[in-house]
Order: structure tokens, then sequence, then C-alpha cells
């Protein structure tokens, strides 16, 4: 049966060259462009779902309003202490973490690198599980002159020899705006090689492949403006609630917050109150990347509006396809009538005549 199918089908192509063209090369097309478009919105929707333990982890956004009567600036940053006091004051709270990306120079023996370093929070590994290589993840940053790099950064520093215990000088940015430094003061430090980890995908919020901890020498931000509540460029902090805190609810805490720290009337001369002045809210950390309304991410955004607005073009294409295909068979109906007559005298079921339509429609 599915032999006399099969032929039937290619006598049909034969036969009726430009009619299948278009009809198979519609069909085609149209599921080949829905395809592509699946796998565009499941790429977009798979950012940093592939990091384990971040169910319960938000990043810490901020939205600054210092000037009455011009629309407010919305950022994915934070102040540098925010973090911290929401750990310090906030029971559903269990553990907080910085991330700061700068260009600093990297340095192994005679040779001398331009990249990107991240300064984070020395448990910043324990919280965002980032896939390692080498090296012990509750250890990683021990020591405040430690390092952590990727597999590329590896290759890329000491060649095919072992990155482990190897050592590195970071350092060379200047730290401005702190009115207890007058002029430029380099930051630089010989760190150690205390882990390796995985080159990070493309499907990720983050970026870069070279690690240390604030703790570090090298960390260019001053401690006045580690204690700044006011400061534009805190870099970016994220908070793990508790299991079963609610976010809303942390949120809700966050105006009391931030009128018991921050006073913008001593700092910059605002006759508001800090909760007026600086407005924070906590995004999921897996939604981040399609948070449409942020600006001053590692990487870009996505949008939900791309997400969507490509879902319905794929849809609306297949859906297009489809009633092509259809159309050019129902119109070549009449031409098999002959062909269906005698395949029910021969006995042939409704369900048999639809499937030898459905092998041979082309």
């Amino acid at each position: 049966m599915l032999r006399n199918y099969l032929v039937t089908a290619l006598r049909n192509i034969v036969r009726h060259k430009l009619y299948s063209f278009i009809n198979i090369a519609g069909l085609t097309v149209g599921l080949t462009c829905a395809i592509f478009i699946i796998l565009f919105v499941r790429d977009e929707l798979s950012y940093d779902r592939w990091i384990a333990g971040t169910d319960h982890l938000y990043r810490v956004e901020r939205t600054t309003s210092y000037n009455p009567g011009r629309p407010p600036s919305v950022l994915s940053g934070t102040a540098f202490p925010v973090p911290d006091a929401m750990l310090a004051e906030l029971p559903e709270v269990k553990a907080a973490v910085h991330l700061e990306a700068y260009r600093m120079t990297v340095t192994t023996g005679n040779r001398q690198f331009l990249d990107q370093v991240n300064v984070v929070s020395p448990n910043f590994f324990q919280i965002i599980r980032l896939p390692l290589m080498a090296g012990d993840r509750s250890a990683l940053f021990a020591q405040p002159e430690s390092v952590v790099i990727s597999e590329r950064a590896a290759r890329k520093y000491f060649g095919s020899g072992t990155a482990i215990g190897q050592m590195l000088k970071v350092g060379g940015l200047c730290e401005y705006g702190d009115p207890n430094i007058s002029g430029c003061v380099t930051r630089e430090a010989s760190v150690m090689v205390t882990g390796v980890m995985r080159i990070l995908p493309h499907n990720t919020q983050l970026s870069g492949d070279v690690f240390i901890p604030n703790t570090s020498a090298a960390d260019p931000m001053s401690q006045y403006r580690k204690t700044d509540w006011g400061s534009s460029s805190g870099g970016w902090g994220y908070v793990e609630l508790r299991p079963g805190a609610d976010a809303q609810s942390v949120m809700a805490k966050l105006p009391a917050l931030i009128d018991r720290n921050f006073d913008p009337r001593k700092t910059s001369g605002i006759s508001l109150r800090g909760s007026e002045v600086e407005r924070y809210r906590l995004t999921p950390f897996r939604d981040d990347h399609l948070s449409t309304d942020r600006y001053g991410s590692l990487r870009p955004a996505g949008s939900w509006a791309t997400v969507y607005g490509f879902a319905a073009i794929g849809a609306l294409i297949l859906l297009i396809a489809c009633f092509n295909f259809t159309n050019l068979a129902t119109a070549r109906a009449m031409v098999r009538a002959r062909e269906i007559s005698l395949r029910k005298t021969m006995g042939a079921r409704r369900g048999q005549l639809m499937s030898s339509f459905s092998a041979s429609r082309s």
C-alpha cells in the first residue's frame, strides 16, 4: 500500500511540475521560517535558565528622579550599599552579591592585555553557580588576591599549561569622584588563579572571562563610593530571598529602608525623602534579559515585545503556508475524481483515501 502511494506521488510530481514546485516550495519556505522563529524564541526564553539554584535570586534595580519635572532614569544597576542593607535589615533576604565590570589591564610575564574584569563579592560563585572546570567553589575567593578565569582566558594567558596557581597582575584603573582622594590613584595587585570556569554561553546576561573579589587591592571602587547611597555607578546588585519569601512584600519594605539610610537633603540639597528620589524594585534573575525598560546591563537586553512579535509572525507565516497548500490541493481535487472513484470501487476506506491524498498532493 505504501509503495503504491509513493509511486502515485512521484507520478503526480513528474506530470505537474509547476504545480508541484509551487506547492512544495510554499510549504517548505513556510515551515523553514516557522522553525527558525521557534528556535529564536526558544533561545530568548532560555537566558540564564541553565544556571542552577537561581529560583529565588533577584536583581536589585532602581529608578532615580533627582530633577522634578523631568522623566526619571530607569536603571538596571543599584547604589552599592543597597543590597548589603537589605541583607542586614530584611529577614527575607538570605544573601547579597555585587558585580561591577571594568576595562583593566591583565599582565602575565611580559605580555599585557586590556580585558573586561568583573569585580564581584567573595560569595559570588556560591550564589550564582557558574560552571567550574577546576577549583573549590567554597574557597575561590578565600584570599583577597585571587582570580577566577574562563577556559578561554586560561588558554590566552598561559597557553596549554596549567592555570591553577599561576599569577596575574590586574589593575591600572583610576578612581575619581572621591572627595578624600585628590587626583588619580592607580589600583593594581598580583592575584593568583584559584579557579577556571567554563566559557559563558551566549544565552546569559553575564559576560567576561576574568573575575576578582571586591576585597582585592585591584578593586577600582573606593570605600567612599561603596557607602554612597546616591552614587549612580554602584554596579549591579543581586539578592537571594529565603524559600517562601515574597518579592512583593520585600519591595514594600524598601521605601522605609531607603528613608532610614539615605537623606538627599544632606547629600544633594533636595527637599525630598530618600524613597521619593530613589525607588527600587526586584526583577527575577532569569527574567532580566527580557527587561525592555532597563538599560546599562552587561549585555544588550532582549524584549518581550520582540518575542511576542516574532511568535505571531511565525504563526501567521505557517498559517498562510498551510492555507496555500490546502487551496492548491483543493483546486486539483476534481482532476483526481476518477482516481478517487476507482479507489472506492476497489474497496478503499475513507482514512486510506485521506492518507493517499496526503502522500500524493504534491
